[in-house]
């Protein structure tokens, strides 16, 4: 079965998107590309560089990642793909990212394994570090490390981008909540897999580079930590979302209380030390009120 690359663009920078193509490209047998209404003209500059992109789908307006998702993925099926690899403009996969997931479900299907999406690893373009998979506890987030005897790690979620999904689960647990917008969508997706009996792993030996968008500050709270700072808009939109899946039956009682208190947390980091505090914490605010009254889509400004 092949393997379509849908590759997610709002306001890219096209020099990093140049060479994600150029990586990509190889690894795959078809590529499409959606653009959220970006203001810079991607048909010239794709028939330019002659970067053998399949398809370039303009959805014309932002209407959130999993919308442009979902637009990817249908193009993925009329194509008769079997498998999509969602992939964002920051994310430059290694030349055997690709090969490596498609390996790991494989083997995993081999046993019998009911797999719903297989994730690759980042590496922080600026720092170097690693990123690591998630498991959900009963008092939090695990970041789970790679055992070294073994080369796939059962996760709970995963990060969209860098992640392999067979279009027949896709077909079994439905297409991406366009109502979510951005935040939280490949969260609920792999959530709502689970509960229909899938299973969600990531592949530690498949890897890729990420430029991490938003500003970082190294702070103690607790221990020593690096803050992630976000544009105000977004946490609209955790907020928000956060509180939705809260209200759906599917979503288990250990990841809503665990993001309960990551929410709490990042309120009082937040307070503490965060720029545009006042603006961030009236976006989440918001979210919580839009969250508690059931609104979802795109927030009206």
């Amino acid at each position: 079965m092949s393997i379509c690359a849908v590759v997610v663009t709002y306001k890219p920078d096209l020099e990093v998107l140049g060479r994600l193509l150029d990586a990509l490209v190889p690894q795959v047998a078809s590529l499409v590309l959606v653009d959220n209404g970006s203001d810079v003209d991607l048909q010239a500059w794709n028939k330019a560089r002659q970067s053998n992109v399949d398809e370039l789908l303009l959805l014309g307006e932002n209407k959130g990642i999993a919308a442009a998702h979902n637009a990817g993925i249908q193009w993925a099926r009329y194509r008769g793909a079997g498998f999509v690899l969602l992939m964002d403009q920051d994310s430059i996969p290694m030349p055997d990212m690709v090969v490596r997931l498609r390996s790991a479900y494989t083997d995993l299907v081999a046993k019998g394994v009911p797999v719903a999406a297989l994730g690759s690893q980042f590496r922080d373009s600026d720092n170097g570090t690693l990123s690591k998979f998630v498991r959900v506890g009963v008092l939090g987030f695990t970041l789970l490390d790679c055992d070294p005897a073994c080369s796939v790690v059962e996760a709970d979620f995963l990060v969209s981008s860098g992640s392999l999904l067979p279009l027949t689960a896709i077909d079994a647990v439905g297409l991406m909540d366009e109502g979510l917008f951005i935040d939280h969508v490949d969260t609920e997706w792999c959530l709502r897999a689970k509960a229909k009996g899938f299973r969600i792993f990531g592949v530690c030996d498949a890897v890729m580079t990420h430029t991490l968008g938003e500003q970082r500050k190294k702070m103690w709270f607790l221990r020593q930590r690096s803050v992630p700072f976000h544009h105000p808009f977004r946490y609209f939109y955790m907020f928000r979302n956060s509180v939705l899946l809260y209200r759906r039956s599917y979503i288990p009682w250990n990841w809503k209380l665990a993001d309960i208190a990551k929410c709490f947390k990042v309120v009082v980091l937040f307070s503490l030390i965060a720029p545009n505090r006042f603006a961030c914490l009236k976006m989440m605010a918001l979210g919580l009120v839009d969250g508690l009254k059931g609104v979802s889509g795109k927030r009206n400004e």
